[in-house]
C-alpha cells in the first residue's frame, strides 16, 4: 500500500482544493440554497476520479442525491460498455451491469448538503470561503460532510492513478436531504434500491475522538416526533374566565405528565416490549469508552444527570434505552410585559429515540391508545416523522475489518460504539438493503460540526483518505463476492418509516414531516 499512501501525500493539496470547491457551493437543504448547481458538482468531482455517475431525482421534487460507481479491474471497465454478466439482462439496475460478479462491492454513503451556517456573525471568516489556517481548514460542510467525501475520493483516485483501477466494485452513494431528515429516501430505495445494494457499507462519520483513538460507530437510533394540539375554546379569554371556563394549556400538561416518571420512565403501556437488549459483545464494547460524565455535566451546565447515573450505567442508558423528550410547548402569551389571557389552543412536540427492534408507527399507535384510555380523545396527535433505528453486530467480519485497518493506519487500537445516541438513515441502507455498516472518516470533536468555525485538521483527512485507500484493498482480498450487490432484487421498504399521520379519536390526516437534527455527536446524527 505504499505506493497508494505515497500518491495520497503527494496529491494532497490537489485534495484540499478539491474539498475547497465542494465547500465553495453552498448546498443548504432546509433552506433549498444553492440545489441549483451543487448537484451537478458533486457529478462532475466524482467522474474527475473515474467514477460513472448521476444525478439522480428523489420524490416529491426533494433535493436529489448523486449516485456514482466504478467496477474493479482497469479504469477503462469503469467507463466503457460490457456485455451483462449471464442471467442479469439488459434491464439490470443501472451501475450495476458492468461491475465485476468475481468482486465484491463496496458502497460508502455520504451526503453533499450542509445545515444552514446561521449565526454568520460568530463565524472567524465566511462560512462558504474555505479558508486554511495552519494544520485547519474552514467552511461550512468541510467536515460535515463534504471532507468525508473528499477524503474517499482521493482514496479512489490514488488506486485509479497508481494501479489503473479499482480492486474492487465501488459504488458512492451522496445524499442531498440527509441534513432535513432523509424524508424522501425510503421512497428513493424502492425505486432504486438494488442500484445502491453492496455486500459491505462504509457509513459517514468516524475519525478520532479526544484522545486520539479512532472512533468508529456501529448503529443508529431511530426517531418517532409527534406535534400535539388540542383547543378547548373558540378564542381566548380573560383569564378571569378560570374560574369557570377549561384551560387548553393546562388539558395538555396533564396529559403529557402522564407519558414518563420522573426517572425518564416511559409510562405507555407496551413501550418497551421490542426493545432488544444488548448482546454481552456490545455491553462490554461500552464499557471501554471513556467515562465523560464530568464533560456532560460541565458542557451543559448541571451537577446531576438523569437518575443520578455516572460511568457505565449512564452509557448504557443513553446508547440502549429509548427516550421521551418534549421538544417544544407553545400556547397563550410569551411577549414582554403581562397578558392575563386564557388560552383557546395548546400545542406540544415531542421525539421518542427508539433503539433496535421497536418501530415509530408502534410507538404512535401505543401513544394515542394511552391518551384515550386515561380519557384525552380531545387531544389530536400527529406523527411528523418516523424513523427506524439499525445496528450492524459488534462481531460481524466487517466490523473486524474496518477495526484492524483503522488500528493499522493510526497506530492505536480504534474506539467502537455499537451504536450512537443520535438518528440517521442508517436503516434504509444496513436493513432494508441488508449490508453490514461501520463507519471510517475524518470527524474529531474539536471541528465543530453545526457551529461557526467548522472546521477539520489536514491531519486528520489525511488519516481518513488513507484509511478509505487501505479498506478498500483489504475488503477486496478477504470479503467474498456475493449475489447480494449484484443481482437483481426488490427493496423492501419497512412500513413503518411512512408519510405522516394525524390522529385522534375521530380524524386521520396526512401531511409531509422532516426529521430534525441531532448535534454534539461524532459524526453527523440527527
Amino acid at each position: 500500500m505504499n505506493d497508494i499512501y505515497a500518491y495520497i501525500e503527494k496529491h494532497l493539496d490537489e485534495s484540499i482544493e478539491l474539498l475547497f470547491e465542494l465547500v465553495r457551493q453552498p448546498s443548504v437543504s432546509a433552506q433549498g440554497l444553492g440545489f441549483d448547481k451543487a448537484p451537478g458538482l458533486v457529478k462532475r468531482l466524482l467522474e474527475s476520479v473515474g467514477l460513472t455517475a448521476e444525478v439522480v431525482p428523489v420524490p416529491n421534487n426533494g433535493h436529489p442525491s448523486v449516485y456514482g460507481w466504478a467496477a474493479a479491474g482497469s479504469r477503462s471497465a469503469s467507463l466503457s460498455p460490457k456485455p451483462s454478466p449471464a442471467g442479469r439482462g439488459a434491464n439490470a439496475p443501472r451501475g450495476q451491469a458492468r461491475l465485476d460478479p468475481t468482486k465484491p462491492t463496496l458502497l460508502f454513503y455520504t451526503h453533499y448538503d450542509v445545515q444552514p451556517p446561521d449565526p454568520l456573525e460568530l463565524w472567524d471568516s465566511p462560512p462558504f470561503e474555505p479558508t486554511r489556517k495552519g494544520d485547519r481548514v474552514y467552511g461550512r460542510g468541510i467536515s460535515d460532510d463534504k471532507g468525508n467525501i473528499a477524503a474517499r475520493l482521493a482514496a479512489i483516485r490514488a488506486f485509479m492513478e497508481v494501479r489503473g483501477g479499482l480492486p474492487c466494485n465501488i459504488k458512492f452513494f451522496v445524499e442531498g436531504e440527509e441534513e432535513s431528515g432523509s424524508v424522501n429516501l425510503p421512497a428513493l430505495i424502492a425505486q432504486r434500491g438494488d442500484d445502491f445494494r453492496a455486500d459491505a457499507c462504509i457509513w459517514e462519520g468516524g475519525g478520532r475522538n479526544l484522545s486520539g483513538d479512532p472512533f468508529m460507530y456501529l448503529g443508529l437510533k431511530g426517531v418517532l416526533t409527534v406535534k400535539f394540539s388540542v383547543r378547548k375554546l373558540s378564542g381566548d379569554a380573560h383569564s378571569s374566565y378560570g374560574t369557570i371556563l377549561p384551560s387548553a394549556p393546562w388539558r395538555l400538561i396533564y396529559a403529557l405528565a402522564t407519558l414518563r416518571d420522573a426517572t425518564g420512565r416511559v409510562l405507555i403501556p407496551g413501550f418497551y416490549d421490542a426493545v432488544r437488549g444488548a448482546t454481552r459483545a456490545e455491553d462490554e464494547a461500552i464499557s471501554k469508552l471513556p467515562d465523560e460524565t464530568a464533560e456532560w455535566k460541565s458542557t451543559f451546565g448541571t451537577d446531576e444527570l438523569l437518575g443520578g447515573l455516572e460511568g457505565l450505567p449512564l452509557r448504557r442508558r443513553h446508547l440502549f434505552e429509548p427516550t421521551a423528550t418534549i421538544n417544544g410547548f407553545m400556547s397563550g402569551y410569551n411577549g414582554p410585559g403581562m397578558k392575563t389571557v386564557l388560552p383557546a389552543e395548546a400545542t406540544a412536540r415531542m421525539d421518542f429515540r427508539l433503539v433496535p427492534d421497536m418501530r415509530p408507527e408502534d410507538i404512535f399507535r401505543k401513544l394515542r391508545a394511552h391518551l384515550d384510555k386515561h380519557g384525552y380523545t380531545d387531544i389530536e396527535t400527529e406523527l411528523m416523522a418516523g424513523v427506524n433505528p439499525a445496528r450492524t453486530p459488534i462481531d460481524s467480519p466487517w466490523v473486524r475489518l474496518v477495526a484492524e485497518t483503522a488500528e493499522e493506519i493510526y497506530g492505536r487500537k480504534p474506539v467502537i460504539a455499537p451504536t450512537m445516541a443520535g438518528t440517521g438513515p442508517m436503516y434504509d441502507f444496513g436493513v432494508t438493503l441488508g449490508m453490514p455498516i461501520a463507519t471510517s472518516g475524518v470527524d474529531h470533536p474539536s471541528h465543530k460540526i453545526h457551529a461557526p468555525n467548522e472546521n477539520i485538521t489536514v491531519e486528520d483527512f489525511r488519516y481518513g483518505a488513507k484509511h478509505a485507500a487501505l479498506i478498500i484493498e483489504r475488503f477486496a482480498d478477504r470479503w467474498p463476492a456475493t449475489a447480494t450487490s449484484t443481482a437483481a432484487r426488490p427493496a423492501k421498504p419497512d412500513a413503518s418509516v411512512a408519510p405522516t399521520s394525524k390522529s385522534s379519536t375521530a380524524s386521520s390526516t396526512k401531511k409531509p414531516g422532516l426529521r430534525s437534527k441531532m448535534p454534539g455527536e461524532l459524526g453527523s446524527a440527527y
